[in-house]
């Protein structure tokens, strides 16, 4: 729609001139309409990936991946320290620019997808009996054939990334491989404490409750 409303120059496309465009459009009111309409969409999808982030942080804290005090909640049910450590995470990618941030979200985006083919496989071998919401009927060979041309796709896009995106990315990857190791050498010394819900379902779809649950006597007549 822009393109159409002014003659295309594509030395003046840059990051935003969008805001420029609608001054010429509209005047000085629509140019800060739309800065207006841009800051507070971007802020909603900076809040609404930080809560996603943060439950999730919550969630692997319920199933004793994570410290207890992750699973900790405001009086509101928001996961407070999850949002603190999801914020501060933020505050230390402000020092790269926001095509550098792209780029090594891409880049930690696609190697998790690598990740979870890797998962889709071994679940498929480990577990598969668990109950899904549909299953895939190719058996485990044709799952792995699937996930083989997606992945080159992927490996592709990586080794188009930038020195520093790399840097960045692999150095993210390596701490996240020592955490869950680091975690459990905690847990065993006994520093932090973890503990599992027991109203969530493993694997088989049971609840871990069930378990621990004594079995009155049947009384017949």
């Amino acid at each position: 729609m822009g393109t159409g409303a002014v003659p295309v120059n594509r030395g003046l496309w840059t990051d935003g001139y969008f805001s420029d465009l609608a001054k010429i459009l509209g005047g000085v009111w629509l140019r800060w309409w739309i800065q207006a309409a841009a800051a507070m969409s971007n802020m909603g999808m900076f809040v609404a990936e930080m809560s996603s982030d943060s439950f999730q942080l919550l969630g692997m804290a319920e199933r004793g991946m994570l410290p207890e005090f992750f699973a900790q909640r405001s009086r509101y049910g928001t996961p407070l320290i999850g949002i603190l450590f999801s914020a501060s995470g933020v505050v230390l990618l402000s020092w790269l620019s926001f095509q550098e941030i792209v780029a090594a979200e891409n880049f930690l985006y696609c190697f998790g997808m690598i990740l979870e083919f890797i998962a889709f496989v071994w679940l498929r071998v480990k577990h598969p009996n668990a109950p899904r919401p549909y299953k895939i009927p190719v058996g485990t060979v044709g799952a792995t054939l699937m996930c083989i041309p997606p992945t080159i796709l992927i490996c592709v896009v990586l080794a188009l990334s930038s020195l520093k995106v790399f840097v960045v990315s692999i150095g993210a990857i390596a701490i996240g491989f020592m955490i869950n190791p680091l975690l459990k050498h905690v847990e065993k010394k006994g520093w932090l404490k973890f503990s599992t819900s027991n109203e969530l379902p493993d694997l088989n779809g049971t609840h871990r409750e069930s378990d621990s649950l004594i079995q009155e006597p049947v009384l017949r007549t």
